[in-house]
């Protein structure tokens, strides 16, 4: 049970679409980030309340799931609720919806974990806070309860360097570290790029018919980003399905090599004539299938 609270409104503008025609991976993630704010908020207790008690909710774990395409010019309001919660950690989870169809359009499930700006570690959640807690899960709402989250990405045969970029002041949010919504920045630029890199160019999708889109992501943020931050991202194919291929992905500190955040994708081969998914086409999946072993 939960309470559910409208938490964001926004519309698809052509700038936040990608060259397939509808809104891009990373604008969910940026729509969903700013809903999760609101989501503290009406809970009872907003950033300035938590940092009175030592702290406030950073990102552990996020799963977001596609469920239908929205295109340009569509309005969307995003509801969500708390959902569970630990001694550290809140889990959350929000709704994407078509504004004039009421069709659920998208899904995000965040574990957040409660943080102490000082040490910069995780804390056990205060217990002023418990009572807004409390409230939430003991709401009137449905809830339909979830796989439970996976704890690690799958293993790769082979990694391939994918992307390269830096932690600039601009991608910092208030908590002194990389945004939520930029890791989705840097990991989407990334796979554009993961395709070629095993040897299937977009060229070849084109010519058959076909492209790829995401259908889901779990992304697991391990250790934080901050500004000046060099990274590499790496990717590699963890499963070749007969529609979908599922990625690995890593996002890598340059100077240290320690592994900051990582991310498990299933791409969908998508035929943008019926709006619908296929096959992947038997030369192609080949090709997929010798990065695996």
């Amino acid at each position: 049970m939960t309470i559910w609270h409208e938490l964001h409104t926004g519309v698809v503008h052509p700038w936040l679409c990608d060259q397939f025609g509808h809104l891009n991976v990373r604008n969910y993630s940026n729509l969903f980030n700013e809903a999760q704010f609101f989501a503290y908020a009406r809970a009872g207790f907003p950033q300035s309340v938590a940092l009175k008690h030592g702290g406030h909710g950073v990102a552990a774990i996020c799963r977001t799931n596609f469920l239908k395409e929205l295109p340009m010019g569509s309005l969307i309001y995003i509801d969500g609720g708390m959902v569970a919660a630990s001694n550290k950690t809140f889990t959350f989870f929000c709704r994407m919806h078509n504004a004039e169809t009421g069709e659920i359009h998208a899904t995000s499930e965040s574990l957040e974990v409660f943080f102490d700006p000082n040490t910069r570690k995780s804390a056990t959640i205060p217990d002023a806070l418990r009572p807004f807690i409390e409230t939430q899960l003991n709401g009137k709402d449905e809830f339909e309860v979830q796989p439970d989250l996976p704890r690690a990405i799958s293993p790769v045969h082979k990694w391939f360097e994918t992307h390269g970029g830096v932690c600039f002041p601009w991608h910092c949010d208030q908590f002194g570290h990389m945004n939520v919504r930029w890791y989705s920045h840097f990991f989407d630029d990334a796979m554009f790029h993961a395709w070629p890199k095993i040897g299937v160019k977009w060229r070849d999708m084109e010519t058959r018919g076909v492209h790829t889109v995401t259908a889901s992501t779990t992304t697991y943020f391990q250790k934080e980003v901050k500004s000046a931050d060099l990274f590499r991202i790496e990717s590699g194919v963890g499963r070749c399905g007969n529609k979908s291929v599922t990625f690995s992905q890593r996002l890598v500190n340059v100077e240290t090599h320690d592994t900051h955040a990582s991310q498990s994708v299933t791409e969908v081969f998508f035929d943008p004539d019926t709006r619908s998914a296929v096959q992947i086409p038997k030369d192609l999946k080949q090709v997929i299938e010798k990065s695996i072993t």
